[in-house]
């Protein structure tokens, strides 16, 4: 059903006619771009993975369902509804739930019409038997056809917290992405990002640090109607590769993020 599913969008998005929408230049980057005051859009989220050095078996496929609404010019707030994902791997075979979360973005500046586009993001996550709490602070700059930018990113996440009998477990992530892009034309942008993560057990023993480095395409689809509602979309595709040798991550991993606007 996933694959019928995205399939199926995917040939509703290419056989549109491309006008402006606005879509995400970069699938691990965050950008500094707001939705907009009563805009709502939906984005669907595919991440493939595959191979560790400890499982060259493992495959993962991931999917979030993200709800983003523009509560007011600068302030964004997305809801994830029941991500879930379908491993094979060592530890497990099967469909999981993985979590729910609420995500925010604040703009404080635009990456167009003031020297650097600032925003700050939180997001609270729910998982089966944890709770998680990511901030990152966005910077982005659009320079003629370029757009450079970057996030500093923390994350905390608590395991066993609905678990009585397993103890707790802290983990600390410190992560920066970067992304550039050019834009060859209305439709198309052309570029790549740069993400690394340090991983810290109990934000007090460093363990290891994972860094992925891969091209992003993103396209810039048109409008159609559907059940007289026009809507507008557009994707974006990173497919990643690790350049460092951290045992228990993928080697690859590939995401997808498609869009519609209503």
């Amino acid at each position: 059903m996933p694959r019928l599913t995205l399939i199926g969008l995917l040939f509703c998005l290419l056989t549109a006619s491309p006008v402006v929408a606005d879509p995400r230049p970069f699938t691990f980057t965050y950008d500094a771009y707001p939705e907009g005051k009563g805009n709502v859009e939906y984005e669907q989220w595919v991440t493939f993975q595959r191979h560790t050095d400890n499982d060259s078996d493992f495959t993962r496929l991931a999917f979030r369902h993200e709800f983003e609404i523009g509560v007011a010019d600068n302030f964004d707030l997305s809801l994830y509804v029941a991500s879930w994902s379908y491993e094979d791997s060592d530890e497990r075979t099967g469909t999981h739930f993985d979590e729910s979360s609420i995500e925010g973005i604040v703009y404080l500046t635009n990456p167009v019409t003031d020297p650097v586009g600032i925003g700050l993001y939180a997001e609270f996550v729910v998982g089966e038997d944890a709770l998680e709490f990511e901030q990152k602070l966005i910077l982005h700059k659009d320079i003629g056809n370029w757009t450079f930018a970057y996030n500093l990113v923390l994350e905390t996440e608590l395991e066993g917290v609905f678990n009585d009998e397993k103890e707790n477990e802290v983990e600390g992530v410190i992560g920066h992405d970067f992304g550039i892009a050019y834009s060859l034309s209305p439709a198309w942008r052309v570029g790549g990002e740069l993400t690394v993560e340090s991983i810290f057990d109990d934000w007090s023993h460093y363990e290891d640090t994972v860094v992925y480095l891969g091209p992003a395409i993103s396209y810039q689809g048109g409008r159609f109607d559907v059940a007289n509602h026009n809507l507008g979309w557009w994707v974006t595709l990173t497919p990643a590769f690790q350049v460092t040798s951290v045992d228990d991550e993928p080697d690859f991993q590939v995401r997808l993020i498609a869009a519609l606007e209503f």
